[in-house]
Parts: structure tokens; sequence; C-alpha cells
């Protein structure tokens, strides 16, 4: 019984293999991609559409029908297939509007819908096995940063006509806007617009018009962003200066496609050596240097050592939200201690006991202002000695200097003493400088005994001139005689007198006083 019934069954299992019936595999996958995902319109573009095809039959010829359908709802279709045998992986592929026969072109902005419907083998319910789509526009882009050109195609308008273009926003028509501009022959419009660098950003609407009026109509949207501000480099007038000192900072920026940008600013960042304490430096554009300009004064109280300048990301800002740039722009210098210029001058040049000896210093800082706040000290040197202890000078605001004094008195030196002025404060700024003077530590030198002994002389001979004198007018002897004793006694006793007198007692006092001194040097020495 068993041997009746199979013996049919496997001869017509046989029969059925003998025949090329087309068979769908179990497990088949299909993707469907567009070459070009949006493009503008045009006469002569074409848009690749490819079908992958896995795990399919090897012996089964595969067949497909194309659909696209455009913006203005017409649907156009292109078939292909396979021969047998071929790869279990395959792809299929066609080209619109190329295959896609007569009266389909990409003039319509919008978009453009495909799906592939499989005609062989036989798929049990519906034949489409993909789908995808593509988009047409008037534009090269859907977003743009200012500055940069928009590139505006469109095709199918009268050869050599005018199409009137217009581009608008939130604010209405965008300066310049409505323009006309004309076709070539083949009635194709191409026109590139330079967005403004003050435009504002936001999205707007292109819209064309021309003859014949298209349907649907050449109407697109996209959008506007802020340009991206780009600086190359950082250029500082030192690599190493002192505090106190003036650094000055320079940079270009310009925008993409190479313009140069002339409006905004940034504040430039400056760290100091210890990698925490920061100042900010306005930079703004100097039409005179023809670049982005500041300057900052280092204070004498800052840290010294490697210091850096920073452009920090998007700090800059050309005042219409442009901004820059994508990365830190940086620059290194080094700032060291102040040398302070120190110079000192006296009240006088030549001193003696009980002169007040004034000093007064001026002392300036590398960047050219006054250093008033730190200390100041003189000290006073006799051949290499020092003279006393260090003075201490203060600042006196309305001379502008230091200044400071003390008084000679009769221990101190005689001959040449030189003044050392020393500044300094506590971040280690310091400056040196001195003056000299001359100094005659004792009084004037007393007059000597033989003035007194001349003096004496003298008055002798005027009173005998007057005795002299009386003898010729009187000429007698005898009142002669008693008139010259009495002269003579009179002139005795004025020498008694004028020796007597406190004026040569100082005069000797004086002498004894400067014999005193002298003795006492030599002791000394």
């Amino acid at each position: 019984m068993r041997r009746y019934v199979l013996l049919p069954f496997l001869a017509a299992l046989l029969f059925v293999t003998m025949f090329d019936f087309p068979v769908h595999a179990l497990n088949e996958t299909y993707s469907l991609t567009a070459s070009v995902a949006r493009l503008q319109e045009s006469n002569t573009a074409r848009d690749l559409l490819t079908l992958n095809v896995s795990n399919a039959n090897t012996f089964s010829n595969y067949a497909f029908t194309w659909n696209v359908k455009d913006p203005s709802g017409t649907v156009h279709q292109a078939t292909n297939a396979t021969n047998a045998p071929h790869a279990a992986s395959f792809v299929e592929s066609v080209a619109y509007p190329g295959k896609f026969g007569s009266g389909t072109s990409l003039a319509y902005v919008g978009v453009y819908a495909v799906w592939v419907n499989q005609t062989q083998p036989l798929i049990v319910g519906s034949t489409g096995v993909a789908n995808g789509q593509f988009q047409v526009g008037l534009t090269d882009s859907l977003s743009y940063q200012r500055l940069l050109p928009v590139s505006i195609k469109a095709v199918n308008y009268q050869s050599n006509g005018n199409v009137t273009i217009k581009i608008s926003g939130l604010s209405g028509l965008v300066t310049g806007f409505p323009l006309n501009k004309t076709t070539d022959n083949t009635g194709l419009l191409s026109y590139n617009w330079p967005i403004p660098v003050s435009l504002p950003v936001g999205d707007y609407t292109l819209t064309l018009t021309g003859i014949p009026v298209k349907s649907p109509p050449d109407i697109q949207s996209f959008s506007v962003t802020a340009t991206n501000v780009t600086i190359s480099s950082l250029v500082i007038s030192r690599s190493l200066l002192q505090t106190s000192q003036t650094e000055d900072f320079r940079f270009s920026a310009s925008y993409p496609g190479g313009s140069q940008v002339r409006t905004g600013s940034v504040n430039l960042r400056l760290v100091e050596a210890d990698g925490q304490t920061s100042h900010y430096v306005t930079m703004a554009y100097s039409s005179g240097l023809n670049a982005f300009h500041g300057t900052f004064q280092i204070p004498l109280s800052s840290e010294v050592g490697p210091w850096v300048a920073t452009v920090e990301v998007n700090s800059f800002d050309d005042g219409y939200g442009n901004k820059g740039p994508i990365s830190s722009v940086l620059k290194p210098f080094t700032v060291s201690p102040a040398i302070l210029a120190v110079s000192a001058i006296t009240n006088d040049n030549n001193y003696t006991i009980g002169n007040i000896v004034v000093i007064y210093a001026s002392v300036v800082t590398p960047g050219g202002y006054n250093f008033t706040s730190g200390t100041v000290t003189a000290i006073t040197y006799h051949l290499s000695s020092q003279i006393g202890s260090p003075l201490l000078l203060f600042y006196d605001q309305s001379r502008g200097k230091w200044v400071g004094s003390y008084i000679v008195n009769s221990t101190n030196p005689a001959g040449i003493w030189q003044i050392q002025v020393n500044a300094s404060d506590i971040y280690g700024n310091m400056g040196q400088g001195s003056t000299s003077t001359l100094v005659t530590a004792a009084a004037s030198p007393p007059q000597s005994s033989t003035f007194n002994y001349l003096l004496i002389a003298a008055l002798v001979l005027i009173a005998a001139l007057a005795i002299i004198v009386s003898w010729i007018i009187y000429g007698r002897k005898r009142v002669l005689r008693k008139v010259l004793k009495v002269d003579i006694e009179a002139i005795h006793a004025e020498a008694k007198k004028v020796e007597n007198q406190d004026f040569f007692k100082k005069v000797q006092e004086q002498l004894k006083q400067q014999k005193r001194e002298a003795v006492d040097r030599n002791s000394s020495g």
C-alpha cells in the first residue's frame, strides 16, 4: 500500500523540478539609497537610485519596477531585471530622470518620493520591497553662515527671460531685493548672493517668479547662522619685560573667505606666573595699525616668571554676533623684577660743622613712573668707611622725590663724602644710585698773634703822627714834652686795652681749639 502512495508522489516531485518556476527566497532583504540626498534644480544633473538585495535565490530571475513621484504629483516609472544564475547579494540601479522616459525632470522644488516593486519572482502580498526619497531645491544648501555665498539655480523658465528674485525674513524683504536676473538660452537661472555680515540670523524664504509660471512655485526656505571669526596668531611687543613695563598685544581677525574683520572687541586674558591671578585687556580695532590692539602695564606687585596671554574660544565678537576663535590662541612671555633707576643730589656742595645735609632721591620704574611705595635709604661713606647709620628717606608727594637729612657734627671727617641711595620693595624690585659732596668739618681758621702786633703797631704809628702834628702846631717844647708824655702813656694804655678786648680773646681761644683738634686727629690717625 505504501509503495502505491510513494511512487506517484516522487514522480510528481521530479516533474516539478524539471521546470524553472521562479521561487521567492524566505530571508531576502532590500535597501534603497539615492546617490544625492538633495540637489538643485537642473537640466543636466542625475540622481542614481540603487537597490541592494541580500539572501536572494541564486537560480531565480529578479525584476523590478521603479517609481518616482515628483512634487507636481506625476509618477514616472522605469524597469530593470537580473539574469540567473547570480549571487545571493546583488545590486540594481537606475538614474533619475534619465531612465524614466520623456517628461521627467529635476525642475520642481520639493520631495521626490521613490518606491520599488518586485515583479519577479512573485511575492505574496504587497509587491513593494523598498522605498526612499530625495529632494530638489533652489539653493545648494539649507543652512548658511553669514558671508558665505548662496548659490541659486532654477530651470524651465523662458529662454533669456527675466526672473524676479525675492529673499525675505521676519522683518520683511532683505535689503537689495527684489531684483531681476536673466536666464540663459536653456531657461536656466543662476545667481550667487553673498550673505551680509550683519544680516540677522534666522530663517529666510527665497521666491522666484518668471515665465512660465511654475506649479508648484519655486519657493524654498533656508536658514542663516552667525559665521566663524578666525584669529590665526597673537603678536606681542616683548617676550621678556620687567614689572611696571607695558606689554603690547595685536592680532588680525578674518571671516570665511579671508575678508578682514574691522569691528568688535575681545577681552584678552593674561594669567600670571602663579597660574591663578588673571587680568583682562580690552582689544579693539585700530585703523592706524590695521589690527586689533591692546596694552597692559605689568604692576610692580605682579608675580614674576612665565605669563600667558590667551584669546579664549568664542571670546571675540564682531558686534553682529559672529564669534571666534574656534580654538584658543595662546602667547607666552616672561616677567622679571623691575630694575629701578635711582638718582640722588644734595642741597649744597660744601658743608661744615653744624650744616644740614639734605638728600633728594628720584626713583623711577622701568615703566617711567615714580616709585612711591617701598624702602629708600641713604648710606654715607668717606674713604670706604661708613659714616653713621643708614638714613631712611621718606617720599615727598609735592616734590615727587624721596627726602632725608642730617647735621654735620664735629666728629665727622672732612673731605669728599660718597652718598649711596638704595631703593627696594617686598616684591623684589630694586635699584641703586649715588652722589658726592665736600665736607669741611673744621670751622674757619683763627687769626694769628702777628695780626695783633701789627694792629698795635698801626695804632702807635697813628698816635706818633698825631704828636708830631701837635708839636708843629703848638711849637713849645714844654708843652710838647708834656703832651708827648701824656700821649705815650695814653697809647700804652690803649694798647693794653686793645689786647684785653673780647675780640682778641675769642681769636686766641679759636686758635687754641684748632690746635687741640689737630692733635686729636693726629692721635686718631
